[in-house]
């Protein structure tokens, strides 16, 4: 799922990047993050039901995505879902334009 959505940002909505976090404790979201090429981009302390814990934030770039993609992933549909996203249609070059 989360590598249907970077090829949907990425791919689809012309992202520059991605950010991510996962708690301290959640080894498991970490890894994933990690393995579709995220690279660690600070920490953030958070009080969560009276106890402290930290964040850690990541990061990936249109870059990092292409050199960790592994899964193919088709985009149908996205042109007429374009505005939803504060996006125009795709010009008659190919680009996209900002609404």
């Amino acid at each position: 799922m989360r590598a249907a959505v970077l090829e949907l940002a990425f791919a689809g909505l012309g992202a520059e990047f991605a950010t991510s976090q996962a708690f301290d404790h959640n080894a498991a979201s970490y890894g994933v993050s990690r393995k579709l090429g995220y690279r660690d981009d600070g920490i953030e302390r958070h009080l969560v039901r009276g106890a402290s814990t930290v964040g850690r934030r990541v990061r990936l770039d249109r870059a990092g995505w292409a050199a960790h993609r592994t899964i193919d992933v088709t985009i149908e549909g996205l042109e007429p879902c374009l505005p939803m996203f504060g996006l125009a249609e795709p010009s008659p070059t190919g680009s996209r334009e900002d609404s």
